[in-house]
């Protein structure tokens, strides 16, 4: 009999070993915000309103102080985070607002991190933005996510009312918020709705990995400023597209906190990403301006200088990673998946560009994580070798190219003092290395506006058109 409780307890273990196996597996959490100013944040040196919690997480973990987007606009930068390569691979080049609507958004032969995770058993969903295409074929419920709360396109009002009549646009729609595919009637603010979600997902699926990308439309036009938040605007801040802005701002940092209070209370095992998807908005008045600053990078959203490209971009694991580290060395939002993929076994799709990062944020891997990271954005290029940069911008009110410019980084992060004619050898090494790499793209699959495509129709017409299911 003395090995009657030996063999019990053996069977017990092998009875739940599958299980433990299963929750050993952690979380992975990516939240993204929307045109989000690189200097507006506290962590970045932002004053103007506080901004504790965005702050706070990126204390929690490793700060990524030269994080990059795939691009430098919402939907094709998002692509790149999906896909873990750049979406120029496959002819996402800019916003799936005008053309065929089954073939505007993400390609169906592109398998998403979240394809790839569902099919490792965890509990998967999309809460907020999509912009990913808006026909079904493209939902995301037929792009790996299990569940998906919120817009299909590429901005939505903030402010809902359950009886407001539900505008479809391709670009932005109103009053138009999808649980799966049945459009839902809803009062409340887009911002606490999409965290109210997120919370209830993470304690729904509790007892298995999931996977959460929540995209938040702030701090994405329209402007509107909740009753919550109005009291806490600065005074002195008179202009009312920037007060707008700072609302947005002031609830999204809120909302973070809610969330990241969930994960250390019931959820301590999450992997989270944190990221802009583009630089702010603050060249009025294209790219949906919305007054974000990105100081001391040079440019705005739609350009592929720093300030359309390096976005504030934090990595946070307690206990698996360290709290309160600066990461140097550049890394990709095209590195989220390949990280998700190393420490799950999921299994990585082919053509992945990005790498694991987390030998390098451990300080395990001491080279960088990439020897290159180059970006085409219509006539605009930008390619990246250490330090130095090349870069050929579009001014928008000129609609010119600068032509190649040569930056060093370590000393000129405003991309201030051009070193092209100074260094010419240097520039036509980096040039030739950008022609290498773009050899391997593919021609744009759909036109984007006139400000990034100067091959567009002068005034592509916008689908519109009354609710309908997705």
């Amino acid at each position: 009999m003395k090995f009657l409780p030996v063999l019990l307890s053996a069977l017990a273990c092998l009875t739940l070993a599958p299980a433990f196996g299963q929750q050993g597996k952690p979380n992975i959490l990516v939240i993204v915000a929307d045109d989000l100013g690189y200097a507006d944040i506290g962590v970045n040196g932002g004053k103007v309103v506080p901004t504790p919690n965005i702050d706070a997480l990126a204390a929690s973990g490793v700060r990524c102080t030269n994080g990059y987007v795939t691009a430098p606009y919402c939907s094709p930068s998002r692509a790149g985070f999906l896909t873990g390569k750049s979406q120029t691979r496959f002819g996402h080049e800019f916003n799936p607002h005008v053309g065929d609507e089954a073939k505007l958004g993400l390609p169906l032969d592109q398998r998403t991190i979240a394809n790839v995770l569902h099919d490792d058993g965890y509990a998967t969903a999309l809460i907020g933005k999509w912009h990913q295409g808006f026909d079904a074929a493209h939902h995301p419920q037929s792009r790996g996510f299990d569940e998906f709360f919120g817009f299909l396109v590429g901005g939505h009002n903030y402010l809902l009312h359950h009886d407001a009549d539900p505008e479809f646009g391709s670009a932005h729609s109103h009053n138009m918020i999808y649980r799966g595919r049945e459009l839902q009637h809803l009062d409340g603010y887009t911002t606490d709705l999409f965290t109210d979600e997120a919370v209830g997902f993470m304690n729904r699926h509790a007892p298995k990995p999931w996977f959460l990308y929540l995209a938040y439309n702030a701090v994405h036009t329209p402007l509107e400023i909740a009753d919550r938040v109005k009291d806490r605007i600065p005074a002195d801040v008179t202009d009312p597209n920037r007060r707008g802005y700072l609302s947005l701002l002031l609830a999204l940092d809120d909302d973070i906190g809610r969330v990241t209070a969930e994960l250390k209370a019931k959820h301590p095992n999450t992997l989270v990403f944190f990221f802009s998807d583009n630089g702010g908005s603050g060249r009025k008045p294209f790219f949906a301006y919305n007054t974000g600053v990105n100081t001391p990078l040079r440019g705005d959203k739609g350009q592929t200088l720093e300030g359309g490209i390096r976005v504030p971009f934090f990595v946070s694991w307690p206990g698996k990673l360290p709290a309160g580290k600066t990461y140097d060395q550049p890394v990709s939002t095209m590195d989220i998946l390949p990280t998700a993929c190393a420490i799950t076994a999921a299994k990585q799709p082919d053509g992945v560009e990005g790498v694991n990062l987390l030998p390098h944020l451990k300080g395990e891997a001491t080279t960088p994580p990439h020897d290159t990271l180059a970006w085409r954005f219509g006539p605009q290029k930008a390619i990246r070798q250490g330090n130095w940069k090349l870069v050929d911008v579009r001014d928008m009110e000129t609609k010119t190219q600068s032509g190649w410019q040569l930056y060093d980084l370590s000393t000129d992060i405003s991309e201030e003092h051009d070193l092209a004619a100074a260094k010419p050898e240097l520039v036509a090494k980096l040039s030739k290395a950008w022609d290498d790499w773009n050899a391997k793209n593919i021609a744009p699959q759909w036109h984007g506006s006139p400000n990034e495509d100067p091959t567009a129709p002068a005034k592509p017409a916008a689908k519109a058109g009354k609710a309908k299911k997705k």
